[in-house]
């Protein structure tokens, strides 16, 4: 059963890897980068901060240790304890796989950081946000995240499937964590909140706003971008 779960593994990925072209290389090579979403992690401080500013630390605060949970759990603990190989390190079928820029990646890749951060963050600020069209924005921007990832050969669906479950799971537990403290560390009251101050928030749409122009701006961009982004 497992031997066949892990061929059928094998199978989707070459299906999302086969399709390639210098241009898309460029362009999931810099979108699955850290550097170019600078904006929009500045856009989510400045629209806490409309709020006020100890709910605005507390969110940060909450949103910073959803997201490292999410990434030492993925790279600390997972990774070297599976030990399974990422799709271009594995010497019995790397072969097959199609990669970008010469990118690789790091020996192992169960389970995927990437997705288990980007499931944590869209989790856990939906939730804080509760605005509809913010969260298929963010849906669409962690799915493309999550396909880079196997475009550029790096992880296996069940890497992604993986990280995302564990990032689902952090960011719900983040969130409720987010209320039940803020009530001690803003409000100095014991009680939880319902809901977050955040919810219908307007300002919201900044950070939208922020992610197209991105997406925007990469498919522009790309052609001439020619360094490193892991």
């Amino acid at each position: 059963m497992l031997e066949k779960l892990i061929e059928l593994d094998k199978q989707i990925l070459l299906f999302f890897n086969q399709h390639h072209s210098l241009y898309w290389d460029q362009v999931m090579w810099v979108y699955t980068g850290k550097f170019i979403w600078i904006p929009l992690i500045l856009s989510f401080v400045w629209v806490y901060f409309r709020q006020n500013w100890k709910d605005a630390f507390w969110a940060i605060l909450i949103m910073v240790l959803v997201v490292t949970v999410c990434d030492q759990f993925a790279s600390t603990i997972c990774k070297p304890y599976f030990a399974r190989f990422r799709p271009a390190q594995d010497p019995d079928f790397s072969q097959y796989v199609t990669i970008a820029n010469g990118y690789r990646g790091g020996k192992f890749g169960f389970i995927s950081s990437h997705a288990a951060n980007a499931a944590g963050m869209v989790t856990f600020t939906a939730l804080l946000f509760r605005n509809r069209f913010y969260t298929l924005t963010a849906i669409i921007w962690a799915l493309l995240t999550c396909y880079s990832r196997m475009y550029l050969g790096v992880h296996f669906p069940g890497d992604i499937l993986a990280g995302g479950i564990w990032g689902i799971l952090s960011g719900w537990g983040g969130y409720y964590l987010y209320l039940a403290g803020r009530r001690i560390a803003v409000k100095r009251e014991w009680l939880p909140d319902i809901i977050s101050p955040y919810c219908n928030n307007k300002d919201v749409k900044a950070i939208i706003v922020i992610i197209y122009i991105t997406f925007l701006g990469i498919l522009i961009i790309s052609p001439w971008i020619n360094f490193r982004i892991k």
